[in-house]
């Protein structure tokens, strides 16, 4: 009786396997669904977009925004001064930058981004600072140096704020992607 039990359950386990082996999934081919993934850039290669950095819950939130070529400091700035569009303010970012009356002057140099602002600088919150600092660094500057390197002047006011830095702990870990266009 035993032995009974032992065939059965090696046949029983033989044919739940076989159906389990063959469970009718069928292969499919790639179905296209939305954009494709983004994140991380190949090094090396020049990227075709603006990277905006905008106050988020929790800290900075980096925005990329496409572009028909790569975007230098001096274009990144002025995106950045007008504010998140609706997408990104539907989606939590926003700005702590106020409105400028006057004219803002980028001028970027071997690893270095200086930013003219028409405003005492030393008044601006340690966000709009590092929003700031932030995008002119992640953006096209000449000298090929890792953006947590590149120093960003903020002058403004008669007041200087020298060798600032991109500090990664006031960014979020999450990059949201650019918004779909509507349709």
């Amino acid at each position: 009786m035993n032995v009974r039990r032992v065939v059965a359950a090696v046949v029983l386990s033989g044919a739940l396997a076989g159906v389990l082996a063959g469970c009718g999934v069928e292969p499919t081919g790639v179905i296209e669904v939305g954009r494709p993934a983004q994140g991380a850039k190949r090094p090396g290669v020049p990227v075709k977009e603006a990277r905006l950095y905008f106050g988020y819950p929790g800290g900075l939130q980096a925005v990329s925004r496409p572009a028909g070529g790569e975007v230098s400091a001096e274009e990144a700035v002025p995106l950045l001064l007008a504010g998140p569009n609706e997408p990104e303010r539907i989606r939590g970012l926003y700005s702590e930058l106020p409105r400028f009356g006057g004219r803002i002057e980028v001028v970027t140099g071997q690893g270095t981004v200086t930013i003219q602002l028409p405003l005492d600088v030393t008044r601006l919150s340690p966000t709009a600072r590092s929003q700031l600092v932030c995008t002119a660094a992640h953006n096209g500057v000449p000298g090929d140096l890792p953006a947590e390197e590149v120093k960003v002047v903020l002058s403004g006011g008669g007041k200087k704020l020298a060798d600032q830095t991109c500090d990664n702990k006031y960014i979020a870990p999450v990059v949201i992607p650019p918004a779909s266009p509507a349709a």
